[in-house]
C-alpha cells in the first residue's frame, strides 16, 4: 500500500505533466493559428526575402542551441549536488531523460546547420524543405521536452520529495 506522501508525489507529478502537456498543446495550436492566419498573407504581400529567412533560421537555431547547452550545464550542476546527497536512481530519471533530450536536440540543431550548409553550396535555400523542417521541429520540441523534464527534476529534487532531502541538514551531511 502506498503511503500518503507517495500518493501526493504521484498525484503532483501527474498534474504537473498534464498541465505542461496542455500548455504545450495550446502554444502549438496558437503557433499554427498565428502562422496560418497572419504570417502567410503578410509574406505573400511583401514577397520572398531569402536572406532574412536564412538569418532568422540561423538565429533561432543558435538560440535553441545556446539554451540547450545552458540547460545541460544546469542538469550537470544539479546532478553533482544531488549525487552528494546520495539520491537513488528513481529520483534521477527525469534528469537523465532531460539530458538525453538535450543531447538529441543539439544533434538535430547540428543537422539543421548541415542542411543549411548543403543548400548554400548548391545556391538554393528553401526553409520549407521537408528534412530541414523536420529537423528544425525536432530541435525545438526536444528542447521543450527537456525543459519540462528538467522542471520536474529540479522542482522535486529541491523539495526533497523522495524523503532523502528532509533527513539531511542544509550542508548535506
Amino acid at each position: 500500500m502506498l503511503v500518503p506522501e507517495t500518493k501526493r508525489a504521484i498525484l503532483f507529478r501527474l498534474i504537473f505533466y498534464a498541465a505542461a502537456g496542455a500548455f504545450i498543446v495550446v502554444v502549438w495550436q496558437m503557433q499554427r493559428s498565428y502562422l496560418d492566419n497572419w504570417i502567410a498573407p503578410a509574406t505573400a504581400a511583401v514577397g520572398s526575402m531569402p536572406d532574412r529567412e536564412l538569418d532568422a533560421l540561423l538565429q533561432m537555431n543558435q538560440l535553441v542551441t545556446t539554451l540547450s547547452t545552458g540547460l545541460l550545464g544546469a542538469i550537470g550542476f544539479l546532478l553533482i549536488n544531488i549525487r552528494k546527497a546520495n539520491r537513488r536512481f528513481e529520483s534521477l530519471w527525469a534528469a537523465c531523460a532531460s539530458a538525453l533530450c538535450v543531447g538529441l536536440s543539439l544533434f538535430f540543431g547540428y543537422l539543421v546547420y548541415q542542411w543549411i550548409i548543403a543548400m548554400l553550396k548548391v545556391q538554393i535555400f528553401d526553409p520549407d524543405l521537408k528534412p530541414l523542417l523536420w529537423a528544425r521541429n525536432a530541435h525545438f520540441y526536444l528542447f521543450l521536452l527537456a525543459v519540462l523534464l528538467f522542471g520536474d527534476f529540479a522542482f522535486n529534487s529541491l523539495r526533497g520529495e523522495d524523503g532523502h532531502g528532509e533527513k539531511q541538514g542544509a550542508t548535506g551531511d
